[in-house]
């Protein structure tokens, strides 16, 4: 890291937050596999690309890193998503492995923002850490 790099960061690691999917972390998760395998050709690739970013940013250097891994993300203005909402979180409630919660737009941009303020925020963050750590700035 630059000298210039050191005195405007105070010698900490960079925060830098990334927004990923929730389905980027079904390998790690019972039947993940399966359903990934199962998953359309665009989706592969979408989730592709995410694992890329999430792979180099654990490779990185200077960075404290958090990865975010919403599921379905909504406000109450997404008309075309509103119907499916109680479906995701009730596959969730009832334990389906790879069906996250819901994330309100909200929720996930004061995580964003608490991860960029809190030097305890680093590595992924599901939904859980997610609405914990929004707490912080609201």
């Amino acid at each position: 890291q630059s000298s210039i790099g050191n005195i405007l960061n105070k010698n900490k690691l960079y925060p830098f937050c990334f927004v990923s999917a929730a389905e980027a972390g079904w390998p790690d998760v019972p039947f993940g596999n399966t359903v990934d395998k199962l998953a359309p050709g665009w989706l592969n690739k979408y989730l592709i690309a995410k694992r890329s970013v999430e792979s180099r940013l654990a490779e990185s250097k200077g960075l404290r890193y958090a990865i975010f891994r919403p599921s379905l993300i909504w406000d109450w203005t997404k008309f075309d998503v509103l119907p499916v909402i109680p479906v995701f979180n009730a596959a969730a409630a009832v334990g389906v492995p790879f069906v996250d919660k819901t994330v309100r737009i909200e929720t996930l941009a004061d995580a964003i923002v608490a991860g960029i303020e809190g030097d305890d925020v680093g590595g992924v963050q599901r939904v859980g850490e997610m609405e914990d750590i929004s707490q912080r700035v609201r």
